[in-house]
């Protein structure tokens, strides 16, 4: 059965600082890999500061110094002599595992910071009930689609879920349905909780404002048909909606404090989708089963995973402009502020999509990020079984030098953009 559960649009907030400082907690984390990872291998860094600049508070613990700089974007560790790489010479005098594995756990921390907010987000959502008793589809022939379940010797089940639990047992059961109606009596004998498919109902439960369906459907409309087909379930809404392409309508039948009304919507036609800009109306139930808890972190993570490859492919084949999906800090913090604003399952979605963006980019194999340290060290292995020399300074600082200059020029590009969307107003475009 597909889960569809509601998501709320994201209002703005004004404190930005708020997001600015969750994206500098993330880099935090990210360092703490690194630290954790150089102190399994006896290597021990000489500072681990949560901002950048000057010291402003801090203690020794066993030779490293703790600290908090005065600049809160983000950290860094700090270990002594480290060459034109960034790379400490310490480095060297272990094995190249042990120091592929303290560069990789920074991106290793970012990623596996994903899974537990997932978690989190999957325990804080709940389970979405079926709260309805309509059945959609039956393995039995004496159940229909359409039937409407009223009473299992003599319980009326109140969602999908208590019908299912009702129709298990091989015990004789009197079941009354609603067919077409009609009032008809069922008496089975066996186990029938696998027998039938409940489905949420096609009930509005909010639209959202920009789209078609905003100030036309209301809270608690039940749809009853599109077009000329009969609509079951917000499944079969969502599939007939989606089909539809730039410049359709669709017509809909809907029922509104017991009367029939008619509308006719232009469909918009977004990310390669028909929609109309409105969410479903479900029950939650909380605290949810381990393994709904289970299968949603491990859904959560999957799909925001593949959003950074999603995005790549879609600027590479041209489907969205660069200047849509590139955001620098003041677009960040301001998603941020804003998801703080939005429930706290939005505010935690957005962290997983950034700590894991965070550890892809991070092992791009450019100098300077994680991934080229990881390439430096293993090309300069090979360089010294077969020469009996580390790669030379100077073609080690030029390399670092190209580096920071890609990185600078992005990051330079992205601020670039945040700065044109405050100015054209765009910024709170993508916000709303």
């Amino acid at each position: 059965m597909i889960v569809i559960r509601e998501v709320r649009a994201v209002g703005v907030a004004d404190d930005r600082a708020f997001g600015y400082s969750l994206v500098s907690d993330l880099v935090v984390w990210h360092e703490l890999g690194h630290l954790l990872a150089s102190l399994s291998v006896g290597i021990k860094p000489s500072v681990f500061s949560i901002g950048f600049g000057k010291r402003i508070w801090g203690f020794n613990f066993k030779g490293v110094d703790f600290r908090i700089s005065m600049i809160p974007l983000g950290g860094y560790v700090k270990f002594e002599e480290e060459g034109p790489t960034g790379i400490p010479q310490s480095f060297f005098k272990i094995p190249l595992w042990a120091r592929l594995w303290i560069v990789f756990a920074g991106p290793l921390f970012s990623f596996i910071l994903g899974p537990i907010l997932a978690f989190f987000v999957s325990l804080y959502n709940g389970e979405v009930s079926v709260f309805t008793t309509r059945v959609y589809s039956s393995k039995s022939p004496l159940f229909q689609r359409g039937d409407s379940i009223i009473s299992i010797n003599g319980k009326i089940p109140n969602s999908g879920e208590e019908a299912t639990r009702l129709l298990k047992g091989k015990n004789k059961k009197t079941v009354e349905i609603l067919r077409e109606g009609k009032l008809l009596s069922l008496n089975l004998s066996g186990d029938y909780s696998d027998s039938l498919e409940f489905r949420i109902p096609p009930v509005v439960g909010s639209t959202v404002k920009g789209f078609p369906a905003h100030n036309i459907l209301k809270n608690g409309d039940i749809i009853v048909r599109v077009d000329t087909v009969k609509i079951f379930s917000w499944q079969d809404l969502v599939s007939y909606v989606q089909s539809k392409g730039e410049g359709d309508t669709v017509k809909l039948e809907v029922i509104r404090n017991g009367e029939i009304l008619s509308f006719t919507l232009p469909v918009k036609y977004e990310g390669g989708k028909g929609k109309l800009g409105m969410f479903v109306k479900y029950n939650k139930i909380w605290p949810p089963s381990p393994e709904k808890v289970i299968d949603g972190t491990i859904f959560l993570t999957k799909k925001f995973s593949l959003f950074f490859f999603e995005g790549l492919k879609k600027l590479v084949s041209g489907e969205t402009k660069i200047e849509e999906s590139v955001g620098g800090p003041i677009t960040i913090g301001a998603v941020m502020a804003s998801a703080a604003s939005s429930g706290l399952d939005v505010w935690l979605s957005i962290l997983i999509v950034i700590t894991i963006n965070l550890a892809i980019i991070n092992l791009l194999p450019i100098p300077g990020l994680d991934g080229g340290h990881i390439v430096y060290l293993v090309v300069d292995e090979i360089y010294y079984r077969f020469s009996g020399k580390r790669i030379p300074e100077r073609a080690s600082s030029t390399a670092l030098m190209i580096g920071i200059i890609i990185i600078i020029s992005i990051a330079i590009f992205a601020i670039g953009l945040d700065i044109k969307r405050l100015i054209t107003g765009k910024l709170w475009d993508m916000l709303r």
